[in-house]
């Protein structure tokens, strides 16, 4: 085939399809910025209406956070408390079981009269008084001390004396014991 149209109709035409596909492309990009823009406003419409349900949400626990207020304090002031308890019981001294110990080492006849027991003053020196019916039994009060070594050490009457009416138990006996700190 043969194109006897002259040039300047051909640059006409060639000009003109040229146009039809710009004005194509440029309808696509218009349609494609318009979509787009309509994507950006959607999304910030959701976006936005999400952060005012979240903020709506910390402000509603906010006021929750408020209302257990007292709650909390309550639950650290206890939480203090048995901290301190934790404390005081991990260093307290249980003095029953000692006692006991110091009982069972008593032999008949004798009763203990005063006793005082300080987990500072446990391994050194410490006065006893003890009432006894007679010499023999005041005696049997040292040896059985004596010879209860895991209890005490260095036993050793500070007086021994003897009270005219005193009843079932006129020997008063006054001792001085170490007792020891393991046996607690």
């Amino acid at each position: 085939m043969i194109n006897l149209l002259p040039d300047e109709h051909k640059k006409q035409i060639r000009a003109g399809r040229t146009n039809v596909l710009l004005v194509r492309y440029f309808a696509m990009l218009a349609v494609a910025i318009i979509l787009l823009s309509g994507l950006v406003v959607g999304s910030y419409a959701v976006l936005n209406t999400s952060r005012s349900a979240a903020q709506a949400k910390v402000d509603d626990n906010e006021k929750q956070v408020d209302d257990y207020q007292q709650v909390r304090d309550d639950s650290e002031q206890f939480r203090s408390d048995l901290a301190t308890a934790k404390a005081i019981m991990d260093n307290e001294v249980t003095y029953s079981k000692l006692i006991y110990k110091i009982a069972d080492a008593v032999p008949a006849n004798v009763v203990l009269e005063s006793l005082e027991l300080d987990s500072e003053k446990l391994g050194s020196s410490a006065t006893m008084n003890a009432s006894a019916r007679s010499y023999t039994d005041a005696v049997a009060l040292k040896n059985a001390f004596i010879e209860d070594e895991q209890l005490f050490s260095d036993v050793s009457f500070d007086t021994l004396d003897y009270t005219d009416g005193g009843g079932e138990y006129p020997i008063k006996v006054n001792l001085s014991v170490v007792i020891r700190k393991e046996a607690l």
